[in-house]
């Protein structure tokens, strides 16, 4: 589209023709004046919303205006969208999409009509009789019709107009056709629209993982390489301090032996904590989703835990599991922390019981480990996922894996819940979705 400046957008009747001087457009454009409507800012707002003065006309638009000259049988066919100075001619049957002042346009007038507009000869109509592009400064324009492009907001952005320098009129089946095609620019317009903005979402979102992904990279590179460096003191502090308590005169003194227990229990718990903290940062990392048996896994974490098991007198059944799509790792993980929580946080008054099971629903599965420990209050149940909370400070803990937890089952495309065992305790749920598809 291309501004107009000389010559200016002619429309001339067999030989008549004005091409005005730069002395003699000012003296127009000083002239000239248009309606406005009561909501023009409003009207600017979604002109500018769907941006069609700032990006490549819609190809489509070309199609309607050659229809609508051959639906009404006229030479001249505009898609006119009216800016706060300007018309803008986007499309165009009979000359180049152009730019003319908004003062001597047609449309200008016509946009803020209540109803669409058909003048047979323009030189009739007060509206149009002085018009430049109908007395003859500009054009010898006689019969004008134009249908308006109203958004589903409510403002008009321009118009569809036809027109020529004949007097015609348009028959009853021409005007609904005209009105009608005008809707289809609104619709194509809209579509355009709307593929821009998807294509900026799709182009953020692809932004929001590859710097979530770089994230995630370089989180498990930090928590690796710290877990390395905190690792290795840490090992050479355990094995002084157990070599320490091996000495008789450490051994012989109670205080100086109590010391020595306290550091060594300290150092396996800062030890745990840096575990817990690799988990975390690995957990909802890139999956390598396979055929998960449930049931072998369930065995291998039971096997694992097996000293603890032993040690609390703790019962760990494994009902029938299915086979799951997911990655083996992460879901072992996932069911050893919520194992170990049912043994931790067992009660002391009964036998602690740990049930591993599942439940088919309509788009996955259930899994749960039931255990029929102390519990978890309702009001706590969503908070205690977050990180470093703990609701029995009795208890030891870093309050990081049910954070832990959280994040494999969102990396799953499910979903951790915790609620009320019946006869007491806590049962946690892993949803997991038939269709896995890593998040």
């Amino acid at each position: 589209m291309i501004r107009t400046s000389a010559p200016w957008p002619r429309v001339s009747h067999g030989k008549r023709s004005f091409d005005p001087t730069r002395q003699e457009r000012t003296a127009i454009v000083a002239k000239a004046s248009f309606p406005v409507s009561a909501d023009e800012p409003e009207r600017l707002r979604v002109l500018r919303r769907y941006g069609i003065l700032t990006a490549p006309v819609p190809p489509d638009l070309a199609s309607i205006v050659e229809l609508a000259s051959y639906v009404c049988q006229v030479p001249h066919s505009v898609i006119n969208i009216i800016s706060a100075e300007d018309a803008n001619l986007i499309a165009a049957v009979g000359f180049e999409p152009t730019v003319c002042a908004r003062g001597d346009s047609m449309c200008a007038v016509t946009l803020v009509e209540p109803a669409p507009v058909c003048v047979p000869d323009a030189r009739l109509d007060v509206r149009f009789a002085d018009n430049p592009y109908v007395s003859g400064v500009l054009g010898d324009i006689r019969f004008y019709a134009a249908s308006q492009l109203r958004t589903p907001e409510g403002p008009v952005l321009g118009t569809l107009c036809v027109f020529d320098t004949e007097v015609r009129r348009l028959t009853a089946s021409q005007r609904g056709a005209l009105d009608k095609l005008a809707g289809m620019v609104i619709d194509v317009l809209d579509l355009h629209r709307h593929q821009a903005l998807l294509h900026l979402a799709l182009q953020a979102a692809d932004e929001a993982r590859s710097e979530l992904e770089r994230s995630n990279r370089a989180l498990q590179q930090f928590a690796g390489q710290v877990s390395h460096d905190l690792k290795n003191p840490l090992t050479g502090v355990l094995g002084h301090a157990e070599n320490l308590i091996d000495i008789p005169a450490i051994a012989k003194d109670p205080d100086a032996s109590f010391c020595a227990q306290r550091v060594i229990g300290s150092a396996h718990r800062m030890h745990t904590m840096i575990e817990d903290v690799l988990a975390l940062a690995s957990a909802g990392g890139r999956l390598h989703l396979e055929p998960v048996d449930l049931n072998t896994l369930a065995h291998a974490v039971i096997e694992d835990l097996d000293s603890p098991i032993s040690t609390h007198g703790a019962r760990v059944t494994v009902e029938n599991l299915p086979i799951v799509i997911a990655d083996a790792t992460q879901l072992r993980v996932l069911l050893q922390n919520l194992v170990s929580n049912a043994l931790k946080f067992r009660r002391a008054d009964r036998p602690c019981q740990i049930v591993i099971a599942a439940g088919a629903h309509g788009h996955g599965w259930d899994i749960a480990v039931v255990d029929n420990g102390r519990g978890i209050p309702p009001q706590d149940r969503q908070r205690v996922m977050g990180l470093f909370t703990r609701v029995h400070p009795d208890v030891e803990g870093s309050g990081i894996g049910l954070a832990t937890c959280q994040r494999i089952a969102a990396a799953h495309g499910g979903a951790l819940r915790l609620e009320e065992t019946p006869d007491g305790g806590t049962t946690a749920v892993l949803t997991l979705p038939t269709d896995t598809t890593p998040n």
